[in-house]
């Protein structure tokens, strides 16, 4: 029946253009921007996820940075150190020729001062991005020295959303050369600490950055203070359940969570609570640390890793799986003290009443001079091990940073892929479906034209 108030062909002609329309959007979208999720309307899980995702790859993009900012100033003080580890080398070659019978002292003495005068420019001149590691001031009004610089080394989320950083540290009171400061600093007592030998992410357990404590896989350790009061830990699918949203998903934040859990509950079987907590250092290592400070038995703690019982899996974490009591690890704290406030070499040598900065063998004569003056070469050997120590230690940071900053380069190409896996359009199947869509639209166009020509036929039986 044809009805000239309802056009039901031109209606459904319409609704089915529209949806092409609809459709066509869509994929001219996805083609134009490369994304099939842009929006959160296009799937709210995934765009959740990605964006995430890009959240974290900023704030690796930051540590990346401050990872090249910490190698640009390790390198600049390691630099400065072998620039002066030469020139005390070359010290101590005209000392030695000052000792032979004859030589003018006073003559040695004007190439020692200015040997002294570059050691001194180059210290003073190693700087980066504003710090300065060889040459300092740590009185302490002045309160922007930091005996350790930290460089920040990597981050991560926990569950409950709390973010953390890992830091690299550089003994910065270790590496100086010449400090202001002229009076003993004084350190504090540390607390006994036990690391594990690999990152937690990089034992086999954790591998892909979660652990599965789904199934019968558990960690067991003994810890003991220096006092003997002893507790056994055990981390399975039993004591993880109140800790981690996810059994086969298990994070190492979550893990950390379970095993401080299982040492602060205040029973009897459990006499360390308050006395030992479970961290990562900033290698990412698992760590287990007092919270007595000092050289007593209350801030030692060692740990040993107990036999797989019930047919379940032991799985390492760091400190290896079913370790003899031989293999026990232990770490203790260390009396405060007092260090001095001088560098390696501004420091006063109580046998000679030199530094290195300040030697002078003008007025050294006869056999008296000639016993200060080998007590000084000495004194340069001293100091040259003392730099060259120095380097090693920042030749070692340097590597720690290099790794890192590798890490974290492939850890962000990773997140770019979890991305695109989520939202990246597959523009050779959005090109079919374009064209295909185009022609369904013009179809769909004619339809609609044939459809709304129906009523005017209805015109000629009326002639």
């Amino acid at each position: 029946m044809t009805s000239l108030l309802t056009n039901n062909s031109a209606m459904t002609a319409l609704t089915t253009l529209k949806s092409i329309n609809n459709n066509l959007d869509a994929t001219s979208n996805r083609v134009s921007t490369g994304q099939r999720v842009s929006a959160a309307s296009d799937n709210a899980a995934y765009w959740s996820i990605a964006t995430t995702v890009r959240t974290d790859n900023a704030s690796l993009s930051a540590v990346k940075d401050s990872l090249g900012l910490g190698s640009s100033a390790v390198d600049t003080a390691y630099n400065g150190l072998n620039s002066v580890l030469s020139d005390m080398q070359n010290m101590r070659a005209k000392l030695q020729t000052a000792l032979q019978p004859g030589v003018d002292r006073a003559k040695v003495q004007t190439e020692l001062k200015a040997i002294q005068d570059k050691m001194k420019a180059t210290a003073d001149s190693s700087t980066s991005s504003g710090q300065n590691w060889l040459s300092v001031d740590s009185s302490a009004t002045n309160t922007a020295y930091q005996a350790t610089q930290n460089v920040v080394a990597g981050f991560s989320r926990a569950a409950s959303g709390n973010v953390s950083f890992s830091m690299i540290g550089v003994d910065v009171n270790a590496i100086k050369l010449y400090d202001v400061n002229a009076a003993s600093i004084t350190t504090p007592a540390t607390a006994g600490q036990v690391f594990g030998s690999t990152s937690l992410t990089g034992t086999t357990v954790f591998t892909g950055g979660t652990a599965n404590f789904s199934t019968t896989n558990e960690v067991s350790f003994s810890l003991t203070l220096g006092d003997g009061s002893t507790a056994d830990v055990l981390i399975n699918k039993g004591t993880m359940a109140s800790a981690a949203a996810d059994l086969t998903k298990v994070t190492t934040q979550e893990f950390l969570d379970a095993v401080n859990n299982q040492i602060a509950a205040d029973t009897a079987a459990t006499p360390l609570a308050g006395k030992v907590s479970a961290g990562l250092d900033s290698s990412g290592r698992l760590t287990f640390k007092t919270t007595a400070t000092g050289a007593g038995t209350a801030a030692q703690v060692t740990i040993q890793n107990l036999a797989a019982s019930g047919g379940n899996t032991l799985v390492d974490v760091g400190f290896g799986t079913g370790v003899a009591a031989t293999d026990a690890r232990s770490g203790k704290g260390s009396a405060a003290g007092t260090t001095a406030g001088k560098g390696i070499l501004d420091t006063v040598d109580g046998g000679t009443t030199f530094s290195l900065a300040t030697i002078n063998i003008s007025t050294l004569v006869g056999t008296a001079g000639d016993t200060a003056l080998q007590n000084i070469i000495t004194q340069v050997e001293k100091a040259i091990a003392k730099v060259t120590d120095a380097g090693t230690k920042l030749g070692a940071n340097k590597t720690q940073i290099d790794g890192q900053k590798t890490f974290v380069d492939s850890l962000m190409k990773a997140n770019d892929r979890t991305i695109g896996i989520l939202v990246d359009a597959d523009i050779e199947e959005e090109s079919t479906k374009l064209k295909a869509l185009q022609t369904q639209q013009q179809l769909a166009v004619q339809a609609l034209s044939i459809a709304n020509s129906g009523s005017q036929n209805v015109l000629s039986l009326f002639r």
